[in-house]
């Protein structure tokens, strides 16, 4: 492969601020989308021996620190916690993950609680839920599903990616 083809692609990869498709890079550079997929899988391998990989995530490719040294840059970054979430949150957060698209009234009645229409707005603000229409009934409440930050701050490239409910111990959610 062209070494400068190889490394134009790295370079849109990395210039990026979220993760980018072969199929954007492919119309960026003009190229065949199986030219630019070769390049990304050989600097997947290329990077694989380094302090950071390239992973495939949110539908796209990004540059990320390696996992194994993952613990370390968490020391680094331990007082540095830009998102912080509460146990409330993350609840919310899993049930839109695993049941979306859904209401809030049913996060709130499956949490046990009276509302959680503060707890959306915060995760809407963070750009891990957003709106995806309203539900065809009564009063057309507003539905909620996750945003491909969320994929993203997950490490996950699609909702499959998820572990079942019962790998985690959960029997109904």
């Amino acid at each position: 492969m062209d070494g400068d083809f190889k490394a134009t692609v790295e370079a849109l990869i990395f210039a990026a601020d979220s993760p980018v498709s072969v199929e954007k890079i492919a119309k960026i550079l003009e190229a065949d989308m199986e030219l630019v997929r070769a390049a990304v899988a050989e600097l997947t391998t290329d990077y694989v021996p380094r302090g950071i990989n390239l992973f495939e995530l949110a539908g796209g490719y990004r540059f990320l620190t390696s996992r194994r040294f993952y613990p370390m840059v968490l020391k680094m970054k331990d007082t540095d916690r830009s998102l912080s979430l509460s146990q409330a949150a993350f609840e919310t957060l899993a049930i839109v993950a695993y049941r979306q698209p859904v209401t809030s009234q049913e996060i709130a009645a499956m949490r046990g609680v009276q509302s959680v229409s503060s707890i959306l707005r915060n995760l809407q603000t963070l750009e891990l839920v957003r709106i995806a229409g309203r539900k065809d009934v009564i009063g057309r409440p507003m539905l909620y599903r996750t945003t491909p930050k969320f994929l993203e701050l997950f490490g996950l490239y699609s909702l499959d990616e998820l572990p079942s409910l019962e790998e985690i111990g959960v029997n109904e959610l």
